[in-house]
């Protein structure tokens, strides 16, 4: 026939497709879902979301809410084949994001510790985000958790950490970054600094002691006085006096960073010095021997100083012991070293002198002296002896005659007699000297003279003869003197004898030897 058979075949439906289209959406957009399959006759089509159904069409549109989002599925069947055929898509909503907040590790962040930082937030979030002073943090001392949700930082500093740090929370439609956070790192103390005053005060002054230590949070202090607590202030007061003698030590300590510094300064109060006195090392003061003095004084006393006539003292023969307390005074002389001595004590705000010293140097006996009278007296004669001998103090004197203790005075007086005859000794003695001098006189006292008699060696004078005539008489004789006729004998004739007490006459004559002695 002209008109040909149509023979109808049924086939499919072959794979079921969902025409692409965005798998992410924000509320609000609009989704057109479309599938489609080869089919004859044509397919029908079913839509599940999340397995519930939602359409029976190939294409259907949706305005997105969280609601919608899920597992959609198209079914392709083709009742004439038996053949059914699916296809399916997800479909994600996403709506906008809290803002995120930063919450720590710790309570508080110490330096020199590590410290974290977590971006906290809820949503549909795909990353994190940080943000140190605006910029992206970088550097060896930054780490991120592999969700890069929590920034840890090494070794904090307080300078290099205090931020601000920003975290940002994102999916591919919103966004949303936390407030700044501000990192107070707390720190210190560092170095204890006591502020600057003098370490030497008087009695009776306001003084403020002061301690500085930089730290965060401020540290608390702690004064101690030679060891023990006396203040828990930076700063504190006192009025001087002795009792605030010694050593100060300032504790800074901060608590959350169990750190603790220390400072020190001693203060030395000074109260006035009372009057020293000079104390001797003897009673007496011995010419050519050493002497000492010593500067006895009670107080804070950092000096002693010597004035002899009101000059520093100077020489060889003036020793200073070690700490100048004592001053020796070697081979000591009368004349110079009487002084007035003084000494002086001081400290570095007081000072204060003793009274002059004079001192009374002993000497002597010097050499004793019999004052100058003669040395031969008749009997009967006030005769006065006297010794002298300079010595400080005056001298001890002893007369001597013949050995023998007569008195014991410098002078005394004799009526002479010929028991005073004799070697007249006078002993000059200085007891705290030790010394002793010596001086000596010897006195002849004469009594008057008896008449001599002249005797003869022979009973007759004969011419040609030599005839001896002698002086015959007794007492304290010194010379005989011979006269012949009233005149000194003279001639080679006439001879006499040593001691002149006899004469010769040698070769008598008649005429020239009678004379008259």
């Amino acid at each position: 026939s002209q008109y040909g058979i149509l023979l109808f075949l049924p086939d499919g439906p072959d794979i079921a497709t969902i025409v692409h289209s965005a798998n992410e959406y924000p509320p609000g957009a609009n989704i057109t879902l479309s599938c489609v399959a080869d089919s004859n006759p044509a397919a029908q089509f079913t839509w599940l979301h999340n397995g519930q159904p939602v359409s029976n069409s190939a294409t259907f549109s949706i305005i997105a809410s969280l609601s919608d989002a899920g597992t959609y599925t198209c079914t392709a069947s083709n009742s004439f084949t038996g053949l059914t055929h699916t296809a399916t898509k997800n479909i994600i909503i996403y709506a906008p994001l809290s803002k995120p907040t930063i919450v720590t590790s710790n309570i508080t962040a110490v330096e020199t510790k590590d410290f974290s930082l977590t971006c906290q937030a809820t949503g549909q979030i795909h990353a994190y985000q940080w943000f140190i002073n605006g910029v992206a943090p970088a550097g060896s001392r930054i780490q991120l958790s592999p969700d890069r949700r929590t920034l840890t930082l090494s070794r904090l500093t307080r300078r290099d950490n205090k931020g601000p740090y920003e975290c940002e929370i994102r999916n591919p439609f919103y966004s949303n970054r936390s407030d700044t956070f501000t990192l107070d790192v707390a720190y210190g103390p560092d170095i204890a600094t006591i502020d600057h005053i003098r370490d030497q005060f008087t009695t009776g002054i306001n003084v403020t002691l002061s301690c500085v230590a930089d730290s965060n949070p401020p540290a608390q202090f702690t004064w101690l006085q030679n060891g023990k607590s006396v203040n828990n202030s930076a700063s504190f007061s006192i009025i001087t006096s002795l009792n605030h003698i010694g050593n100060y030590t300032c504790i800074a300590t901060n608590s959350f960073t169990g750190l603790t510094r220390t400072a020190n300064k001693t203060l030395m109060i000074y109260a006035p010095l009372s009057k020293p006195t000079i104390v001797t090392s003897n009673i007496t003061a011995v010419e050519t021997k050493d002497f000492s003095l010593t500067c006895q004084a009670t107080g804070q006393i950092h000096a002693y100083q010597w004035f002899i006539n009101r000059v520093a003292p100077a020489g060889s023969r003036i020793q200073l012991s070690p700490d100048k307390r004592t001053l020796t005074v070697s081979r000591l002389t009368r004349r110079d070293n009487k002084g007035p001595y003084e000494c002086e004590i001081r400290n570095p705000f007081y000072s204060n002198r003793s009274d002059p010293f004079t001192l009374d140097v002993a000497y002597g006996p010097d050499i004793a002296t019999i004052d100058h009278i003669s040395d031969q007296f008749a009997t009967g004669i006030n005769v006065t002896l006297s010794c002298v001998a300079d010595s400080n103090p005056p001298a001890q004197f002893t007369w001597l005659q013949n050995g023998k203790s007569v008195n014991n005075s410098a002078s005394f007086s004799i009526i002479t007699s010929l028991n005073h005859i004799g070697n007249y000794t006078c002993i000059a003695t200085n007891s705290f000297t030790g010394l002793t001098r010596t001086a000596n006189k010897t006195l002849m006292i004469y009594a008057p003279l008896s008449k001599p008699t002249i005797v003869t060696s022979n009973n007759t004078a004969v011419e040609t003869k030599d005839f001896s005539m002698t002086c015959n008489a007794t007492g304290q004789i010194h010379a005989y003197q011979w006269f012949i006729n009233g005149v000194a004998p003279d001639g080679r004739r006439i001879q006499l004898s040593p001691d002149r007490r006899t004469l010769t006459l040698s070769s008598l004559t008649r005429f020239d030897n009678i004379f008259h002695p």
